[in-house]
C-alpha cells in the first residue's frame, strides 16, 4: 500500500513541478530520515497527507512548492536549528521562501498543539496518570511535573529589554508540564525571558483550573522557584525529620522527569537549544515554532521514535535554566508553609512518607 502511495505521489509531484525535495525521502532509509528530520518515512507521509489541504498553494503561477518539500524544510529546521543548513539543502528555494515555509508549517502545528496537548480529563485518566507517577518513586496523587525553560531568540524590535533573562541573553521563558511518560500535557510559551517562573504560573489558566477543582485531588510537583499551594507541592526547604527527607527524595526523583523531558525536547529539536543559535523571528513567531516542537516531541514519544541527538543533552541541567532567585524561594516557602499548601504537604508527609 505504501509503495502504491509512493508511486502515485511521485506522479503528482512530476505534474506540479519542480522544486526538488532536499532529498527523495521515499528512497532514504528511516535511520537517515530520523537523523535529519527526526521522523521515519511513514510519519513524514502522514504529515504530508494531513497538512496538504492547508499547505498546498494555489498561486497565479502554475508552480507551487510541493507539500512534501514544505514539510521536509520545516522538519529539517526544527531538527538542526540552522537556517543556513536548510537553505543549502533545499534545491531551488530562496531564503525568503524557506522562511515563509517555516512560518506556515509552524502556524499549522501550533494550532494543532493548542487543540491536542491536554491535561488528563475524567476520573479514569486522572487515576491512571497518578498510578504512572506513583511507580516512579512512590509519590501519591501526582498528575504532572512542572518547570520552566529559556528558549533563545534574537533581540526583538520592540520591548527588547524585557526579553533579556538573568543570563543576559534574549529568550522566551516557557512553562511546561509533562506526565510520567514524558508526554507534554500543558504549556505556556509567550512570556519574555525576564519573567519569573512563579509569575507565569500565577497567571496561567492551568492554575485557575486547579483552583476550581477540575483535577480533583491531583497535584503538580515543582521546584523551589514555585509557590507552595494545595495543588502544587515544592520541596521542604529545611527537612528535619526522616519523613521530610524521604518526601524530598521522592519529590526530586519524580520531578526529574520534567528535566529529562525538556532535555530530550531541546536535544531532538536543536532550534530550541543555544547550540542551534537563536530563533531569528519576532517573539510571536518564535512562540509558534516552540509550540510546534512541543507537538512534534509528543508525536515522537507516543510513536517511540528514537532520539538521534546526543544523549548527554537528555538531562536538563543547562545553567541558563537554573536561575531561580534564592530569596524568592525562601519567601515562597515561609509564606506558603503557614497556609493551606503547607497543611496539605504536612498531611502527605505524615500519611505517605
Amino acid at each position: 500500500m505504501e509503495l502504491l502511495f509512493a508511486y502515485e505521489y511521485q506522479r503528482a509531484l512530476r505534474r506540479e513541478r519542480v522544486y526538488k525535495d532536499p532529498q527523495d525521502f521515499l528512497h532514504i532509509a528511516d535511520e537517515e530520515l530520523i537523523r535529519n528530520y527526526r521522523f521515519p518515512r511513514n510519519e513524514i507521509i502522514n504529515f504530508i497527507l494531513e497538512f496538504e489541504p492547508q499547505l498546498k498553494r494555489n498561486t497565479l503561477r502554475s508552480h507551487a512548492i510541493p507539500v512534501s518539500t514544505q514539510i521536509l524544510v520545516a522538519l529539517r529546521f526544527y531538527a538542526s536549528g540552522s537556517f543556513q543548513n536548510v537553505v543549502a539543502n533545499s534545491s531551488g528555494l530562496s531564503q525568503q521562501s524557506v522562511s515563509k515555509i517555516i512560518t506556515s508549517v509552524s502556524n499549522i502545528l501550533a494550532e494543532k498543539a493548542r487543540n491536542e496537548i491536554k491535561m488528563p480529563a475524567g476520573i479514569l485518566q486522572l487515576q491512571q496518570t497518578m498510578r504512572d507517577f506513583y511507580t516512579v518513586a512512590g509519590f501519591p496523587r501526582v498528575i504532572g511535573v512542572i518547570d520552566a525553560s529559556h528558549i533563545p531568540i534574537k533581540a526583538p524590535s520592540e520591548d527588547e529589554l524585557v526579553f533579556v533573562n538573568r543570563k543576559k541573553y534574549h529568550s522566551l521563558n516557557i512553562q511546561v508540564v509533562c506526565d510520567a511518560k514524558r508526554v507534554i500535557i500543558n504549556y505556556v510559551v509567550n512570556y519574555p525571558g525576564s519573567t519569573r517562573d512563579a509569575f507565569i504560573w500565577n497567571n496561567s489558566t492551568l492554575r485557575t483550573r486547579f483552583q476550581h477543582g477540575e483535577f480533583r485531588d491531583g497535584i503538580l510537583l515543582g521546584d523551589g522557584g514555585y509557590p507552595l499551594e494545595p495543588f502544587l507541592m515544592t520541596p521542604i526547604a529545611n527537612p528535619g525529620l526522616p519523613a521530610e527527607e524521604e518526601f524530598n527524595r521522592c519529590h526530586t526523583r519524580t520531578r526529574a522527569i520534567i528535566g529529562q523531558t525538556l532535555g530530550v525536547l531541546k536535544s531532538r529539536f536543536r532550534c530550541l537549544h543555544k547550540s542551534g543559535g537563536n530563533l531569528q523571528y519576532e517573539p510571536l513567531k518564535c512562540a509558534k515554532i516552540i509550540a510546534a516542537c512541543l507537538l512534534l516531541h509528543n508525536q515522537c514519544i507516543k510513536k517511540n521514535i528514537p532520539n538521534p541527538a546526543d544523549e548527554q543533552a537528555e538531562d536538563h541541567v543547562e545553567l541558563e535554566d537554573q536561575d531561580h532567585d534564592e530569596m524568592h524561594q525562601t519567601q515562597y516557602q515561609s509564606e506558603a508553609a503557614r497556609g493551606l499548601g503547607g497543611q496539605v504537604r504536612r498531611a502527605l508527609v505524615e500519611n505517605f512518607f
